[in-house]
């Protein structure tokens, strides 16, 4: 339940651009080589995560909703791959198409919130 969550809240008040100057930019963050991961793999989450050890982001893939999480870290941004999320609008063949309309509709305002969040704790 916590990564569609986490999914639904990335869309709230509205699509918001990414910043060059916001913490998730000057943190390393490479929005295109998400989208690749996002892309190559089959169905379940492309997820960022902030590990509070290492202060670093982790681009990871978790197959399953309840299984596979990276115990300890936070997640910051996540993109659920499951054909569900997104059959009624695109074909398992649009999943491109389906990634790019996500990013386009998404408030990075709250991916900023949840990634300030992290580095709290």
């Amino acid at each position: 339940m916590r990564n569609h969550e986490i999914y639904f809240a990335h869309f709230e008040d509205g699509p918001q651009p990414f910043s060059s100057e916001g913490g998730l930019a000057k943190a390393g963050f490479d929005l295109e080589k998400f989208k690749t991961m996002a892309l190559t793999r089959g169905v379940g989450w492309a997820i960022v995560y902030h590990d509070e050890a290492s202060k670093q982001l982790l681009n990871t893939w978790v197959d399953e909703h309840h299984l596979g999480h990276l115990v300890g870290l936070s997640p910051i941004l996540v993109l659920d791959m499951w054909e569900h999320a997104y059959f009624i609008d695109y074909t398992p063949g649009e999943k491109k198409k389906y990634v790019e309309a996500f990013f386009e509709n998404l408030n990075w305002r709250n991916v900023e919130q949840n990634f300030a969040n992290a580095v709290q704790k």
